[in-house]
């Protein structure tokens, strides 16, 4: 590992095991929503699929008759949006927001996610990667776990979680690859990781390309990825890609979900003082 990543996190682990503790003693003290908070976040830095998560959390509480909204900073965005997601606007909103608005979820963008839980109505808010956004209170805290280089915080955080998950992918649309040469490219926190997924389903990779997380592709990107995957039989990324792209013929997304146990979801309703209609 390099000594300046290395020490870099142990920094940054300090830091949050510092401000939790002075959450835990009152020092800092959280702030309220007059509906219940469901936060959904990780220790690792990227890759743990809270996305995937989230989505997943949300179809299973509006299965139950609960009008779910997610609260987001909306990371990676070129505008200053501060309010529900209308449209499927990456540049505006970001590129995770808009693939959770993409599953017929409401999503409100903005830094001040306690501002806008009180400007909009839900029955339920959940906090997307809010394991450390400690100045809202929530009434579940969810930590999906996995395996990863750096950690924002120590296992010693999880003694804050309600529940913790694993990492436990399906992948929905996995038999239109199997046995075929596919290029890939993903713009992730950790794309070998969606490299590997990928490969699970049989493909044949012939080549891949690899950006940093939440990047915009330009024309000159599309036109480069075209170049270098002749010859492959598709080419192929993630969902969360595909809708900066937008409509494509020649470029295949693919679908994951998250495995939640319906144990999982009964836990989750249990612990919010609100009932299903």
């Amino acid at each position: 590992m390099n000594p300046l990543w290395n020490a870099a996190e142990l920094l940054y682990r300090g830091i949050n095991r510092l401000r939790r503790a002075l959450y835990r003693i009152g020092v800092l003290k959280a702030k309220r929503l007059p509906v219940p908070v469901v936060s959904i976040g990780n220790r690792a830095i990227g890759g743990a699929g809270k996305t995937p998560a989230t989505i997943a959390i949300a179809h299973a509480l509006q299965s139950h008759g609960l009008r779910v909204a997610v609260l987001t900073r909306g990371y990676g965005r070129k505008g200053q949006e501060n309010g529900p997601v209308t449209t499927l606007d990456c540049e505006r909103f970001g590129d995770e927001p808009v693939l959770i608005k993409s599953k017929n979820i409401d999503v409100i963008v903005g830094s001040n996610r306690y501002e806008n839980g009180l400007r909009y109505q839900a029955d339920v808010f959940l906090l997307d990667d809010g394991f450390q956004h400690l100045q809202l209170h929530r009434d579940c805290n969810i930590v999906i776990e996995a395996p990863a280089r750096f950690y924002r915080e120590g296992k010693s955080s999880l003694s804050d979680a309600d529940i913790v998950l694993e990492r436990k992918i399906r992948v929905v649309n996995g038999a239109l690859f199997s046995g075929k040469r596919v290029y890939a490219f993903a713009a992730l926190a950790n794309n070998q990781q969606f490299f590997e997924t990928l490969r699970s389903t049989g493909a044949e990779i012939v080549g891949t390309a690899g950006f940093p997380d939440h990047h915009l592709y330009t024309l000159a990107d599309l036109r480069t990825i075209r170049n270098a995957a002749r010859g492959a039989d598709l080419i192929v990324t993630t969902e969360k890609d595909a809708v900066k792209i937008g409509p494509a013929d020649d470029i295949m997304a693919l679908q994951i979900e998250m495995e939640i146990g319906e144990e999982v979801i009964a836990k989750i309703l249990e612990m919010l003082p609100v009932r299903p209609r």
